[in-house]
């Protein structure tokens, strides 16, 4: 499978894979940087296929189990739930069955940051007695949404922004210069190899997140009434809402420190320090996120 960048850290699992491995690991790091895909190779390798490619019928080998929080949408909003303890439960008698291969059985959790209290107190008993043949991999951009007694119990992998030269080698060898000027040059910057490679695979799903992003980076010059309907538009799902956040941020700080107007870069890092609250509110709150970004883009 075609990984962007992340080649130090895949070393260390491939040799830890020949060598020693842990029953748990922690595979942290920002979003959209490759976190989900490295667990996947990983875990393809631990099951004894270390040539699978995903696919829409095989999305991951048989020894392979992947285990993502649920969307819900109620009255127009769509939040995404936490994983229950019930999905926990399941998953590890996937994990106590031996493997049909000559691995490991290994279950990935995908946004492990959206797991319950209790779904991680479940999973500390595995962790604390762990099985001979099952390895975990825990995946999240949110560590300190995860237990300390659950941090104390796996090996954490962290995985970083990738620079822009790497992502822009490696996807200018996977598709076309006209494809690639349909990116905005300043994505390559973000680190964010995942963010570029949707929006290449998937453009007609990215048109509307494009657009939105795109209003975002142009909020200063929004109409009040253009601005609420931003608001009103993003507050429908939050999770989606955190994402764009979160990419809108490093652009909107690589503008601020180059103006060279002390008054214009001060309402520009207001702005930043507003926003980065509103991104905590939204990830840890019940908070209307509707409201939550008028106020945000009433700052401007």
């Amino acid at each position: 499978m075609h990984i962007i960048g992340h080649h130090k850290e895949r070393a260390t699992l491939w040799k830890a894979n020949r060598e020693e491995i842990a029953q748990a690991y922690l595979f942290v790091g920002p979003r959209s940087v490759g976190k989900s895909l490295c667990a996947l190779e990983f875990a393809s390798s631990l099951a004894g296929e270390s040539d699978f490619e995903p696919g829409v019928d095989k999305p991951h080998p048989y020894d392979v189990m992947v285990l993502r929080p649920l969307e819900e949408t109620k009255r127009g909003v769509t939040k995404t739930k936490n994983i229950p303890a019930e999905a926990i439960r399941e998953a590890l008698v996937f994990l106590s069955q031996f493997p049909a291969g000559r691995g490991f059985r290994t279950l990935i959790i995908e946004e492990a940051h959206r797991l319950s209290e209790t779904a991680q107190n479940v999973l500390l008993k595995t962790l604390e007695e762990p099985q001979s043949t099952a390895v975990i991999i825990l995946v999240t951009h949110e560590v300190g949404a995860i237990l300390p007694t659950v941090l104390s119990r796996v090996k954490r992998v962290r995985f970083d922004f990738v620079p822009e030269a790497i992502i822009r080698e490696d996807i200018s060898s996977l598709y076309s210069k006209e494809e690639l000027a349909e990116v905005a040059p300043f994505f390559f910057a973000l680190g964010r190899p995942g963010m570029i490679l949707s929006a290449l695979e998937y453009p007609e799903d990215f048109v509307a997140e494009r657009e939105l992003l795109g209003s975002l980076f142009r909020l200063s010059t929004l109409s009040l009434a253009e601005r609420l309907a931003l608001a009103e538009k993003l507050g429908v799902h939050a999770e989606r809402t955190i994402r764009l956040l979160e990419w809108w941020l490093p652009g909107l700080h690589h503008q601020a420190i180059k103006l060279t107007e002390k008054k214009t870069t001060t309402r520009f890092f207001v702005l930043l320090e507003e926003a980065e609250q509103t991104v905590r509110l939204l990830k840890t709150t019940q908070s209307n996120a509707r409201l939550l970004l008028e106020k945000l883009f009433l700052t401007v």
